[in-house]
């Protein structure tokens, strides 16, 4: 679940919400590489580095010599001794502007780079401070070693971003911007970006179709990806292919366009939240209708490596971490940071026996085989689009039958009847584990080279029966871009049931300015109970642990907490008119704290189980609910535990424990009850009499008495589940088998 503020979380749950999207398109050569800036003298704080690090917001404000600049408001800062500041600050020059605004000496700033195949636009961002200013006249020069390919002057710019367009250089090594007349006398020439390609944001008026579809499997058997499928408005024909002048032939293979989808907040503004970022695929184009529209196919960092042939480094990697940067580097330079791992995983080792077993392999089946010999699943993050490699997640969103277009479908999902991994020992040893379904007709064979041992074997094969056997929930909503795959989410069903499900894949697709026609699929598996065993304590007793068990998987659940009673309606006379309502909702009881971890135990161990009792509604708006009490499990306690405003879930199970708000809470959940209804508003009217003297009175008459709030539903009791592995059944018949 992508972090996301409580005002987002009631917009896109709201009955009416208003959502819009955005997409930061990136054409400016997947491969290059910056060189040191060429400028005039600089001022001693300027950075002119950063005048391509995609900054684009103005300078902070600091005090300088420039007159007329400096506010004695508190909007100034002063320099440090150094003059290092943290903030992006850009290049500033030494020379100040004249009386006129000219330059006694034209400034000029020159960014050069290398491995750039064609430019066909660029951009010059200025300050957006007014008190900076921007310059009135300058020059945009595009070259190729010392000649100037492209020249274009500006005189009486009043604009802070300028782009250039319809010209073409290629193989380009650096763009020039020398200023002759600033917009305000004694000011220094200040340059935030130069932006060598295209570098823009299309929102709703220029994207005319926006699909994106996240999809994931957890088990590293196969290797879906993401796509989006954009559609932009070309009415300009820059995107035209038969046009030299356009910008066409910029667009290459692996650049990146970032997408957001976003929800107008109470208070008015847009909170976005990231699906990541999408990169053109080789010719993944086209055009219709005269051109009028260009479509784009793209498809995520993972799509990108899936069949791009591996290219081994001179050494070969020993960690998840190092692998996924050796992958990320096949695509370029440029994508050595474009990776993240679970710090937990990093230094997990992961060998190859020899180059041999990577040479000639694809990206792809080197990920899956990376991932399912740690443990972890490869997906692209949302936040950043990197390549992350991370273990399952027990924590998701809230689906309720209003958030869904139809209730949801509910089929089988695949079963399995064995795996069998062919260890990369050296000695061709077949290891078996069983499935989840004996007379099941599939069984998968895995021949992965970072495999050598029965235990490594095994820890793939928790991953990868995780995804047989249960149900899969195919669901249609209206969309929450906040969602990821991989999430657990919690289906409210009824008042008192709820069940939950992984989120193996989501469309998010927006049609005339409408998120809606989301669809998704949610696995929930029980391929893993061949793992474990599972008892769930919802009474007080004292439970014994099994023969042979030394340790166990526990979590414990507090009671949930009460509801609170809802307010009375109301009516009353404001301002000689009459205002009536219902009253406001009492407050949901929060589920109880649920604390969970594995215990060390001695086998045949006896725990003292104690139950928390769920706690009461309240029987008025102005006290509180009860807090339900403490469970406890031998010498571990729900105290130690924490509150989840989602609840605690159980994905081998489908349950779902110590959720906020159920209208009845079902025993030995630890759901906290709803809080009460508002009463219902009175009736009234204003009567008006005449007077004996031929005038008039007029009251205030109450017909109907305003409705008393509804009581809130007492929170549940307790629980205590109780998961441990299996004595494994392994037909292992290859050399120093026992």
């Amino acid at each position: 679940m992508i972090n996301h503020t409580a005002l987002y979380a009631a917009a896109i749950t709201a009955r009416r919400r208003k959502v819009y999207i955005r997409a930061v398109v990136d054409i400016s050569g997947p491969d290059k590489r910056f060189l040191p800036v060429l400028a005039s003298p600089e001022a001693p704080w300027s950075r002119p580095e950063q005048l391509h690090d995609h900054d684009f917001n103005p300078p902070p404000r600091y005090f300088t010599l420039e007159p007329g600049r400096t506010l004695l408001d508190g909007s100034f800062d002063i320099f440090p001794d150094d003059w290092q500041v943290p903030d992006p600050i850009g290049y500033a020059s030494a020379e100040l502007s004249g009386a006129d605004g000219r330059f006694a000496t034209p400034q000029f700033a020159e960014i050069r780079f290398e491995r750039v195949r064609v430019l066909q636009t660029c951009s010059v961002f200025f300050s957006t401070d007014p008190a900076d200013g921007v310059p009135e006249d300058f020059t945009v020069e595009v070259y190729y070693n010392d000649t100037a390919y492209f020249t274009e002057t500006i005189t009486g710019n009043h604009e802070t971003q300028v782009s250039f367009q319809h010209f073409t250089v290629w193989d380009p090594t650096a763009i020039r911007i020398t200023v002759t007349r600033w917009s305000l006398p004694g000011r220094r020439m200040r340059l935030v970006e130069i932006m060598p390609g295209l570098y823009e944001e299309w929102g709703g008026s220029v994207l005319a179709e926006f699909s994106i579809t996240q999809q994931g499997q957890f088990s590293s058997l196969s290797l879906p990806y993401g796509t989006m499928e954009l559609s932009m408005d070309n009415q300009s024909r820059r995107f035209e292919p038969r046009r030299k002048d356009g910008i066409f032939q910029s667009i290459e293979e692996r650049q990146g366009v970032e997408a957001y989808i976003g929800v107008r907040l109470e208070n008015g503004a847009i909170e976005y939240q990231p699906l990541g970022v999408f990169y053109q695929a080789g010719d993944g184009w086209k055009t219709s209708e005269n051109a009028v529209t260009m479509h784009w196919s793209l498809v995520d960092i993972i799509g990108l490596l899936t069949d791009r042939t591996f290219l081994p480094p001179e050494t070969l990697p020993v960690t998840l971490a190092g692998w996924l940067e050796a992958l990320v580097v096949q695509l370029g330079e440029n994508f050595r940071l474009r990776w993240h791992c679970d710090p937990a995983y990093s230094d997990t080792p992961v060998i190859a026996n020899s180059v041999e077993d990577v040479t000639g392999k694809k990206c792809g089946d080197i990920l899956r085989w990376v991932c399912m010999a740690s443990g972890t699943w490869p997906r692209a993050r949302s936040e950043d689009g990197a390549l992350t490699a991370e273990p399952l997640w027990n924590q998701g969103n809230k689906l309720t039958l209003y958030s869904l277009e139809q209730y949801p479908v509910m089929k089988a999902n695949e079963s399995i009847a064995a795996l069998i991994f062919q260890l990369a020992d050296g000695q061709d040893t077949e290891l078996v584990v069983p499935g989840n379904q004996t007379a099941s007709e599939k069984t998968v064979s895995i021949q992965n080279p970072f495999i050598h041992t029965a235990e490594q074997a095994f820890t793939a094969a928790r991953v990868i029966l995780s995804c047989y056997g249960g149900n899969q929930i195919e669901t249609t909503g209206r969309g929450d871009p906040a969602g990821e795959v991989g999430d657990v989410d919690t289906i409210w069903l009824d008042e008192s049931n709820a069940t939950t499900a992984r989120r193996m894949s989501q469309t998010l697709s927006i049609s005339n300015g409408v998120l809606r026609g989301c669809k998704s699929t949610l696995l929930q598996a029980d391929g893993s109970y061949l793992y474990e065993n599972r008892v769930v304590i919802t009474k007080s007793c004292e439970w014994t642990a099994p023969e042979g068990v030394e340790q166990l998987w526990v979590a414990i659940g507090q009671g949930g907490s009460g509801g609170v009673h809802g307010q009375p309606g109301y009516i009353r006379m404001s301002g000689g008119q009459i205002e009536s309502g219902y009253g406001e909702p009492g407050a949901d009881g929060p589920g109880g704290k649920v604390w969970w971890g594995t215990i060390h135990i001695n086998p045949l161990q006896r725990f003292e189980v104690r139950i928390g009792r769920g706690g009461k509604a309240s029987w008025d708006y102005e006290t509180p609910g009860e807090t339900g009490a403490e469970t406890t499990f031998g010498p571990y306690s729900s105290a130690d535990g924490q509150y989840l405003p989602l609840g605690y879930t159980d994905i081998n199970s489908g349950d779902s424990f110590a959720r906020t708000g159920v209208p009845a809470p079902l025993d030995g959940t630890g759901d906290g009850g709803k809080g009460g209804d508002g009463g219902e508003p009175g009736i009234g009217r204003i009567i008006t009499i005449t007077t004996s003297d031929g005038g008039s009175t007029s009251y205030f008459q109450i017909d109907e008495d305003p409705g008393p709030g509804y009581p809130g539903a007492d929170g549940a009791n307790g629980f205590v589940v109780i998961s441990w592995d299996k004595p494994q059944e392994i037909d292992d018949p290859g050399p120093g088998a026992e």
